[in-house]
C-alpha cells in the first residue's frame, strides 16, 4: 500500500509544471500559503520568508549575529535622552515601479507601520516620523525610543518601506511594490508565488551577513505551496524542488542517507504556546489556568508534534540564542502535579475546555495529547481542528475557544511577544501586574536595566499564566547539493545562493 502511494505521488509530481533545469531558477516547496503579502498586517512566517529581504526592505535589519544594521538607512542615531531617533537615508534606492525612494515615502510607510503594529505604537506613544531635511527622517516622543530600532529591525509585523503611491485608501496596500532584489511576478492561489529579479536593484554592503548585506539575485524563485510533508520530500528527492522546509523528524534519516541532499537545522526558531483566553470563558479563572498547566507534560506534548528531535524542553519565554534575555526564573509548572491540579478545580462548575488548533505541521497532535492529559484530572475537552486560515479567523472570536495552540516565531525582545498584547487573541489583562511589569520595560534607561526588569517580569508571567509553554522548536530544512550559501535566520533565504549542475 505504501509503495503504491509513493508511486502515485511520484507520477503526480512528475506531471507538475515544475522545472529546475535552469541554474538561474530555484524552486522551493513550503508548507503553507500566506494569506497576504502585506507583512505589516500579516504575521505569517511564510509571508516573511517570501517577502522580507526579497520584495521588501526596511530601514534597519538584524544581521547574522543579531546586531542591528542599516539597510535602507545609511546610518541612524538615538539622542542621549532616548527620545529622538534620526535616520539618514540612502539616496540610491529605486522601487520596483521605477520611482526613487524619497523621505516622504519613508515617513508615510513608517507611520503606517505605527498605526498597524500596536507594540510599536505603544513605544512611540505620541511620536510620528517626519521629514527633517534631505535624506533625513526623524521620530521624537515623550516616551523612551530605546527599543524602537529593535522593532524596526525584526518585528513580526514588518516595518517595510513602500512607495506612497502603492498605499491605497486609508492604509491598505493597493499593490505589492518594494525595493528588494526581487519583484512579484505572479501569485496563483493554491499553487505558487513567483518572484523575478529586479534588474535595477540597488545593492548595499560588501558581503552578506545573515539577512543583512549584499544580495545577488538569480533569475527567479518560485515558492510552491505543498502542505503535505511526503509530497515535499518526494519532490526534493526527484529534483522537482531544490529546497523544502518543515522537515518531519520521521524523514530525517532518509534525507541524511541521500548523498544528493543536505539536512539543515536552525537554532531555536520559536516556541509552542497553549494560549489561554483571559477575556471570557473558563480559562479567565487563574486557578483553572494553573490546574491546566499542572496537568500537562511538556515532553509528551512536544514529542507528539516532533517525535524525538526538533525541539528543546524549556519554558523560558525567550529562545536560547537570545543570550541575556533568556533568564533563569523558577517555573512552578515544570513538574507534572495532577493531584494539585485536581484540588484546584474541586468544586468548579465550568470544566469544559475548548482547544482550538490547526492541522498545520502536527499542531493538532499536540491538542490530542493535551486532551488526553486534561481528561485525566477531570476536564471535559472539545477539540476544534481547522485549516490555518480558518484557525486564524476563529481565534479572533474569543467566544469560540478557551485555549488555542500555535507556534510563535522568535522575536528579539520580550515586549514583542504578540500573545502578551491585550489586543492579540489571548487578551492579557492590561491591569495585571505581569503586563504592567512588561510594559514598564519600555521605560528602561539602558539595556542592562531592561534585562533585570525582564527577570522579574518572567516570574510574574509564570504566576499569571497568559499561556503554557511546553518548549521551543527548531526548524529543519532540506535542500539539494546543487545549492550553496543558503541563509537560515528565522527562515531560509536565497539571495546569496548559487546553483550548479553538480
Amino acid at each position: 500500500m505504501v509503495k503504491a502511494l509513493v508511486f502515485v505521488l511520484v507520477i503526480i509530481l512528475s506531471s507538475c509544471s515544475v522545472s529546475n533545469s535552469n541554474n538561474d531558477v530555484i524552486n522551493v516547496a513550503i508548507s503553507q500559503e500566506p494569506s497576504s503579502l502585506d507583512v505589516v498586517v500579516n504575521t505569517s512566517l511564510y509571508s516573511r520568508i517570501i517577502c522580507v529581504g526579497n520584495i521588501f526592505e526596511k530601514l534597519l535589519i538584524l544581521d547574522g549575529e543579531g546586531k542591528i544594521r542599516p539597510e535602507l538607512a545609511s546610518l541612524y542615531s538615538l539622542s542621549d535622552d532616548n527620545k529622538k531617533l534620526t535616520f539618514t537615508l540612502r539616496d540610491d534606492v529605486l522601487f520596483h515601479n521605477g520611482e526613487k525612494m524619497t523621505e516622504e515615502d519613508v515617513a508615510i510607510s513608517m507611520n503606517r507601520w505605527l498605526e498597524l503594529y500596536p507594540k510599536a505604537k505603544e513605544i512611540a506613544q505620541n511620536g510620528r516620523f517626519v521629514v527633517e531635511g534631505k535624506n533625513t527622517v526623524t521620530i521624537e516622543s515623550d516616551n523612551s525610543l530605546l527599543f524602537l530600532p529593535y522593532l524596526i529591525a525584526s518585528a513580526p509585523q514588518e516595518a517595510i518601506i513602500v512607495p506612497s503611491s502603492s498605499i491605497g485608501e486609508g492604509i491598505v496596500l493597493s499593490s505589492i511594490v518594494g525595493s528588494g532584489p526581487y519583484k512579484l511576478k505572479e501569485w496563483i492561489s493554491g499553487e505558487k508565488i513567483v518572484l523575478e529579479r529586479f534588474d535595477s536593484y540597488s545593492e548595499y554592503g560588501e558581503k552578506s551577513n545573515g539577512k543583512w548585506g549584499k544580495k545577488k539575485a538569480i533569475e527567479n524563485i518560485t515558492y510552491y505551496f505543498v502542505p503535505d510533508s511526503v509530497t515535499r520530500l518526494l519532490g526534493l528527492e526527484t529534483g522537482l524542488y531544490d529546497a523544502i522546509n518543515d522537515v518531519m523528524s520521521t524523514d530525517r534519516e532518509r534525507i541524511e542517507n541521500n548523498s544528493n541532499l543536505i539536512l539543515l537545522d536552525g537554532d531555536e526558531s520559536g516556541s509552542i504556546a497553549l494560549v489561554f483566553n483571559k477575556k471570557e470563558g473558563s480559562t479567565k479563572d487563574n486557578e483553572i489556568r494553573e490546574a491546566i498547566a499542572l496537568s500537562l507534560d511538556s515532553k509528551t506534548l512536544m514529542e507528539a508534534c516532533y517525535g524525538k528531535v526538533g525541539y528543546s524542553l524549556h519554558s523560558d519565554y525567550m529562545e536560547a540564542w537570545q543570550g541575556d534575555w533568556r533568564v533563569s526564573s523558577p517555573d512552578p509548572y515544570s513538574v507534572l502535579d495532577m493531584e494539585r491540579a485536581k484540588k484546584l478545580i474541586e468544586g468548579k462548575e465550568n470544566l469544559k475546555i475548548r482547544i482550538l488548533t490547526s492541522n498545520l505541521s502536527n499542531l493538532d497532535k499536540i491538542a490530542i495529547a493535551a486532551k488526553e492529559e486534561l481528561e485525566k484530572v477531570g476536564f471535559s475537552v472539545e477539540l476544534i481542528v481547522l485549516d490555518w486560515a480558518s484557525f486564524i479567523e476563529t481565534r479572533k472570536n474569543s467566544s469560540e475557544w478557551d485555549i488555542y495552540i500555535s507556534a510563535f516565531t522568535s522575536v528579539p525582545l520580550p515586549q514583542m511577544k504578540s500573545y502578551l498584547s491585550p489586543s492579540f487573541p489571548g487578551y492579557i489583562e492590561e491591569e495585571s501586574s505581569a503586563y504592567l511589569s512588561l510594559k514598564e520595560i519600555n521605560n528602561a534607561s539602558s539595556l542592562d536595566e531592561a534585562k533585570e526588569m525582564w527577570q522579574i517580569c518572567q516570574q510574574q508571567l509564570y504566576s499569571y499564566l497568559p499561556c503554557y509553554l511546553p518548549g521551543h522548536y527548531t526548524t529543519s530544512y532540506a535542500y539539494s547539493k546543487k545549492l550553496d550559501n543558503i541563509i537560515t535566520q528565522n527562515g531560509f533565504f536565497f539571495w546569496a545562493t548559487n546553483k550548479s549542475d553538480n
